[in-house]
């Protein structure tokens, strides 16, 4: 059995007049979203997105248990926003990129890291950082190519360029990346808020300072903070320990005063997709099962 020890924490920014982030943290349940779209549109779809898998995740029995179980999830809560923005003008365009992980089976120690867009997942593992999730961005298509180098992209002028974003089509494309958790994993979930003022080398150098989770989600606000602070941070980090009984989740208290921190209960902007948040579920599936009957008669 894995026990998860969390912290988290979002900030506004030195620059930025709101915060687009939204974050959720309940058991077995840890994302990242980053709201994109004028006019408050932004927050609008970032809490859509975390507050359609809390609601999915919470009405399931047992919660998401399969890697198609999690994609699926993340493939309503983009319809949802979709959905919203059709419903009000106002908010056309809006978008949200994701990044997080949810604990499949908590016995045999199994997560699956989900992700759209440039927010990032990283696994501390054995002292050593690497970057779990892959960014659908402009620049990283650059960086496959062998055009710039990986410190190049984190201030080149079209970094801010995403390939991929939740609620700009009725359909987005998932990543997922099912792993087996090793006793004393941290994960650490943030926005671009945090990579694009922070190099790998520096996260690492307060993962070595922090003293525990929550230490460690200010620590790397305040790190992007004092690096320029020019988007939204938002930071969740997750430690797994294995225990031979099962528990509960654990979290440490609330974060400095660097940090607003929403409720761990997402809002919800409207109460439409709340209550059809299992039918757009059950839609989204009819659709992948129609497209695969489909091409395979074809």
């Amino acid at each position: 059995m894995i026990r998860a020890m969390v912290g988290a924490c979002t900030h506004v920014g030195r620059i930025r007049d709101g915060n687009e982030d939204s974050f959720v943290v309940i058991d077995g349940l840890y994302f990242v979203a980053d709201g994109m779209g004028g006019h408050s549109a932004g927050e609008v779809a970032s809490a859509i997105a975390v507050g359609t898998l809390s609601d999915l995740h919470t009405s399931a029995a047992g919660g998401l248990v399969t890697e198609d179980q999690v994609a699926d999830a993340v493939s309503t809560a983009n319809l949802a926003i979709f959905m919203e923005a059709i419903e009000d003008p106002s908010k056309a365009g809006m978008g949200t990129t994701l990044t997080g992980l949810v604990v499949t089976d908590a016995t045999a120690h199994k997560i699956v890291v989900a992700n759209v867009g440039d927010s990032r997942t990283y696994l501390w593992r054995h002292g050593e950082l690497r970057q779990v999730t892959k960014d659908h961005s402009h620049v990283q298509s650059l960086v496959d190519r062998g055009a710039i180098t990986r410190a190049e992209a984190r201030v080149h002028f079209q970094r801010n360029i995403v390939l991929r974003a939740m609620g700009i089509e009725s359909y987005v494309d998932v990543d997922t990346f099912p792993l087996d958790v090793e006793d004393g994993d941290r994960f650490i979930m943030c926005s671009d808020g945090l990579v694009d003022e922070a190099a790998d080398d520096e996260i690492e150098g307060e993962i070595r300072e922090a003293t525990g989770v929550q230490d460690l989600a200010d620590r790397l606000v305040d790190l992007a903070n004092r690096n320029g602070g020019r988007d939204n941070i938002t930071v969740v980090v997750v430690d797994f320990e294995t225990v031979d009984e099962p528990v509960a989740v654990a979290s440490e208290p609330e974060g400095k005063v660097i940090c607003t921190l929403p409720s761990n209960e997402p809002s919800r902007p409207s109460p439409w997709f709340a209550v059809g948040a299992w039918g757009m579920f059950a839609l989204s599936a009819a659709i992948t099962i129609a497209v695969v009957v489909s091409a395979s008669v074809s």
